[in-house]
């Protein structure tokens, strides 16, 4: 029974250290919603609301900055396919970005809800817009190398040691070849391992 205590006591008082003071690396994934977004392409898709979702992946190597902040380099992979509306047709775009991710986590033991910034640029970016054969519009797809970025800011809660759920918002801006662009803004929510 002494060491059911134990270990009981050993985990209570784990719940309390931040889990990134400990971790190295850290890995997740996020699903989220794209609420407002603005693509310009073509005729059809100059000025265009998009919405949609949105999900991807993180990973990161941590690091401890002046003692109260954690620093993720890392890298991420976001898809988003998203759509619009235009003369009674409904037009997907898909939205693929893989690419260098950092953040910057405020990181206090003594409080278990951990602020942070996030971003990053988007090393390989890929657009493809399907336009339906009734409108007068072809189908582009346009990709860019470095032609993207991302920031934005969230918080995590560590539920456990080793465990931190997150959300956040993000703003997201591609521009690339064939004068295409798309600027979105977004939320998301994920969960991250620490190790």
């Amino acid at each position: 029974m002494k060491i059911v205590r134990y270990a009981a006591l050993i985990l209570a008082l784990a719940a309390f250290v931040p889990a990134t003071s400990y971790a190295i690396v850290d890995a997740g994934l996020y699903g989220g919603y794209s609420f407002s977004g603005k693509v310009d392409a073509s005729s059809v898709a100059t000025g265009k609301t998009t919405t949609g979702w949105e999900y991807g992946a993180i990973a990161h190597l941590n690091f401890d900055f002046l003692a109260i902040f954690n620093v993720g380099i890392g890298a991420f992979y976001q898809n988003a396919p998203l759509k619009f509306d235009y003369a009674g047709e409904t037009i997907k775009i898909d939205n693929v970005n893989i690419g260098p991710d950092v953040y910057l986590e405020l990181d206090l033991p003594v409080i278990p809800i951990h602020p942070f910034v996030r971003g990053g640029v988007s090393a390989y970016n890929k657009t493809s817009i399907d336009f339906p054969s009734s409108l007068p519009a072809k189908d582009v797809t346009a990709k860019k190398y470095f032609g993207s970025y991302y920031f934005g800011l969230g918080a995590a809660l560590t539920i456990f040691p080793f465990i931190q759920i997150f959300g956040e918002y993000m703003y997201n801006y591609a521009n690339q070849e064939k004068d295409v662009s798309l600027k979105t803004n977004a939320v998301h929510v994920g969960a991250r391992l620490n190790i």
